[in-house]
């Protein structure tokens, strides 16, 4: 079986590392030939290796761990079955671990790398009880430690257990909603202990039909957004409620309205730098498909007044021309763009990062007529187009400082549009945003580099040509300062994509 091979593009030299047991075959050496003939007139050098095959038809789900002291790790979700396959830090597959479980009907909640370590959260079910339970694992995947988090009876657990953290992961969030609460309990995620275990109730908000957004401090703050649920339009009010859990016993409200028009879409995060609380989104006057602006600016905490106003960036009939392509007119809205990312700048600014998204399902052509006049045998294909970028960068009492747009189109078919988008990596001083020009075997992926001031250059990064590789950007995972890994899925089966960016 082949191992791994890595290649290292410059303009002026290529470097070819193979790392096969055996000679290469012929047409093994003529794929690889060709390929770095294709990446030789790219600007900058990229190193890219790439995983054996990893068959994942009976997975119900997997996730890549980098990072873990000089290994990565790939997670097996197979219900009934728990594995991690262990990579050396070049993707060379070393060997599998299947650990024993205290059940073989485990519910995993969350999977967390740390530097020489991993920690894996689940739940069971035993004696009238679920149990939630925390294992941590090093590099080898043999086990540090263990511990019982809590033991709740089953009559009291009606929804399935969520799974946030904080950017430093000192601290571990499992969120569970019920009818009239929210129960929180948030752990240590160093020493395996809960900090504290509570029942959340917010005033004349239900916390599982009206729940949006949550994030979790280094300092073990939370808090929350919400917004009622109802039909468009029809809301008693057309902001939002945010939630701030300091302790165990300090837990405060407020509540966001917009100058104009309803949010259609919203994002939280929190800025450890300046220790601000950071929203994002967008607004609309006529529906939840349509956008007429947005907003996006940052508080501190203690600041936050229990009633407050958007302010709200609205589109100017010149800016929309723009996106449209054509002459500026009455439209004060655009169409089908989501709300995918936003990024904290360090003065406490926001960067928005739109997208536009459109989903349109067809009857195919050919119909088999079904017994008794039924249609069994039709069948609806759907298209996915995932299109042009916008992005909106404010200071932080939500003035507008730039916006910016990136055009790109992408164009799929019954594919839950996994392979669409694109993947935002972050350095210090840019912002690169990676994805495939086209949907099909044979396709290049390029990036757009941005700056702080909106400034943004268009660039090749890699082929995938004669590579049998269908990347999927929307789950890409920044590992380091220049590296990333990214799945590659096709046929019920994946590979893992690293890409390193060297110095040109």
């Amino acid at each position: 079986m082949p191992g791994s091979s890595d290649y290292v593009i410059s303009n002026s030299r290529i470097f070819v590392i193979v790392s096969y047991p055996s000679i290469m075959n012929f047409q093994s050496f003529v794929s690889t030939t060709l390929l770095l003939i294709l990446l030789s007139t790219y600007s900058f050098a990229q190193k890219v290796t790439v995983s054996r095959e990893i068959v994942i038809r009976n997975n119900y789900a997997y996730d890549i761990l980098p990072n873990i002291g000089n290994r990565i790790i790939f997670y097996n979700d197979k219900g009934t079955e728990h594995s991690f396959e262990i990579y050396d830090k070049n993707l060379r597959y070393i060997n599998t671990i299947y650990p024993e479980f205290e059940k073989k009907a485990i519910q995993p909640v969350g999977v967390l790398p740390l530097d020489s370590a991993f920690n894996f959260y689940y739940q069971y079910r035993e004696g009238g009880f679920q149990h939630l339970k925390v294992v941590s694992f090093n590099e080898n995947v043999m086990v540090n430690d263990s511990a019982t988090l809590s033991a709740k009876e089953k009559k009291w657990i009606s929804s399935t257990s969520r799974f946030a953290f904080s950017e430093d992961k000192s601290k571990v969030l499992v969120f569970t909603p019920d009818d009239k609460f929210l129960n929180l309990q948030l752990i240590d995620n160093k020493t395996l202990t809960v900090i504290y275990d509570i029942n959340l109730l917010a005033e004349g908000i239900n916390l599982k039909a009206d729940f949006e957004k949550l994030t979790v401090a280094n300092d073990g703050q939370i808090f929350i957004v919400a917004r009622k649920s109802s039909i468009w339009g029809r809301n008693e009010t057309t902001g939002f409620t945010l939630l701030r859990i300091k302790t165990k016993e300090e837990v405060a409200q407020f509540q966001f309205t917009p100058e104009s028009d309803e949010i259609t879409d919203i994002l939280l995060d929190y800025d450890e730098i300046n220790h601000r609380v950071v929203l994002a989104g967008l607004v609309s006057a006529s529906g939840p498909s349509m956008v007429s602006g947005y907003f996006g600016f940052s508080m501190l905490p203690d600041d936050i007044p229990e009633e407050a106003e958007i302010i709200i960036n609205s589109f100017t009939p010149e800016f929309i021309g723009d996106v449209s392509g054509k002459k500026p007119g009455k439209n004060r809205e655009l169409s089908d763009f989501r709300l995918q990312n936003i990024v904290v700048r360090k003065d406490g600014g926001v960067i928005l990062i739109t997208e536009m998204v459109k989903e349109f399902a067809r009857r195919g052509q050919m119909q088999v007529p079904g017994q008794f006049g039924g249609n069994f045998g039709s069948r609806n294909f759907m298209d996915y187009y995932y299109e042009d970028v916008l992005l909106f960068a404010t200071y932080p009492n939500g003035r507008e400082h730039w916006k910016k747009i990136l055009f790109k189109k992408q164009f799929s078919q019954d594919d839950a549009g996994i392979y669409s988008s694109c993947f935002l990596f972050k350095t210090p001083s840019r912002l690169r945003l990676l994805y495939n020009d086209e949907i099909k075997n044979a396709n290049t992926v390029s990036e757009y580099v941005l700056d702080g001031l909106g400034n943004a250059e268009r660039k090749s990064v890699l082929s995938t040509e004669y590579q049998n590789l269908k990347l999927r950007f929307r789950d890409a995972i920044q590992t380091g300062p220049s590296s990333l890994i990214i799945p590659s899925e096709k046929n019920w089966k994946l590979n893992m994509v690293k890409i390193e960016y060297e110095s040109p």
